[in-house]
């Protein structure tokens, strides 16, 4: 949610889909901590409310969708087929996804990034702008993400002052939500240092359709390989095949 484009899936990818047959669209939603997590969630939800109402008129489609996540896109992507004021997609696919932000992980100073040089909170403060914006390179952005982890201060950041009840809204609980989500396909590497492996498992142990596709000791967004991702995105679209 502090870093990202429109346009950062590899083309590879994004043929992948088009290939099979799916459309592709994708959408920009304001970023953090510029802007915190329950307006830049309407981001999502007005994404989603236009385009059921204009896919066919402006596209000439049809108006059913999958939601498409890697890592923070796909814990947006699951608070919104979670949520019951949007129209229901027929599936998600979250890849290196969380379904909560309570999680002590994002809480708690990240002993992984502690090995990094600290960021000084004053490299902090000049990096985060006086505007809103929609897109942030990870080459501008990433020192913010790391002092946020260091310091244990994601949630803070990205969400603002709270109480715990503010959050409730914002985290999929297992018995409340994961019930009600349609299949979901998880892509996740059991060496993950920035979302726990055990976030998918939560995630395929608690929902009814899914299928979770183990990567083995690479990195959180081990898809940046074509050649290591690449088994995941073919493995989505069977998925996809199999729940049409």
């Amino acid at each position: 949610m502090i870093w990202g484009l429109r346009n950062d899936l590899p083309e590879t990818y994004r043929n992948l889909f088009l290939e099979a047959g799916y459309h592709f669209f994708a959408v920009d939603y304001r970023l953090a901590p510029e802007t915190k997590l329950p307006a830049l969630y309407e981001d999502v939800q007005d994404a989603i409310l236009w385009f059921e109402a204009n896919a066919r008129a402006a596209f000439g489609v049809s108006n059913a969708f999958i939601l498409f996540g890697r890592s923070a896109g796909a814990y947006l992507a699951l608070q919104a087929a979670a949520d019951a004021t949007l129209p229901n997609a027929d599936a998600v696919l979250s890849f290196y996804g969380y379904a909560s932000i309570a999680g002590s992980w994002y809480q708690k100073p990240s002993a992984h990034y502690a090995k990094l040089p600290a960021i000084p909170v004053d490299l902090k403060k000049a990096l985060v702008q006086r505007h809103e914006l929609a897109e942030g390179f990870i080459e501008k952005r990433y020192a913010l993400y790391i002092y946020c982890r260091q310091t244990g201060t994601w949630l803070d950041e990205v969400f603002g002052l709270h109480q715990d009840s503010d959050l409730d809204a914002f985290c999929l609980e297992e018995m409340r939500d994961f019930s009600f989500l349609p299949p979901v396909f998880i892509a996740h590497s059991t060496a993950d240092q920035d979302v726990p492996y055990s976030e998918a498992e939560k995630i395929a142990q608690t929902t009814f359709q899914n299928e979770l596709f183990t990567v083995r000791d690479l990195e959180h967004d081990f898809d940046k390989n074509i050649d290591d991702g690449l088994p995941a995105y073919q493995q989505a679209l069977r998925f996809l095949e199999a729940y049409k």
